[in-house]
């Protein structure tokens, strides 16, 4: 009876062990997708607001200030350029890829 216990014991021990493995194991790309999605567009470096461009084309983005007003310009392909210091921007975020007549930043 005992070994059947020990068996029983062992077996559960496994499908268990197995169960996290097999969850961290699926878990681990979707960690990395969000890793790289979060160093794509607005983001901070010190004292300093950046925008992440990962696309393969120009973009177009909205800049938002901290004294409420918003401007728009072009960031280049994969590049991730400073757009000022913090006291001074607020965020920014992805508008479209028009480029036509956009002031590059």
């Amino acid at each position: 009876m005992r070994g059947n216990l020990r068996i029983a014991a062992t077996i559960a021990t496994t499908i268990a062990a197995g169960t996290v493995l097999a969850t961290t194991a699926s878990a681990t790309p979707q960690a990395q997708f969000a890793a790289a999605d979060a160093a794509c567009g607005h983001h901070t470096k010190g004292s300093s607001a950046y925008y992440e461009n990962c696309r393969s084309t120009s973009v177009r983005i909205r800049v938002f200030t901290t004294s409420g007003t918003y401007y728009e310009g072009c960031v280049r392909p994969y590049t991730d350029t400073e757009l000022g210091p913090t006291i001074n921007i607020r965020d920014s975020e992805y508008v479209n890829t028009n480029v036509s007549d956009c002031r590059w930043l």
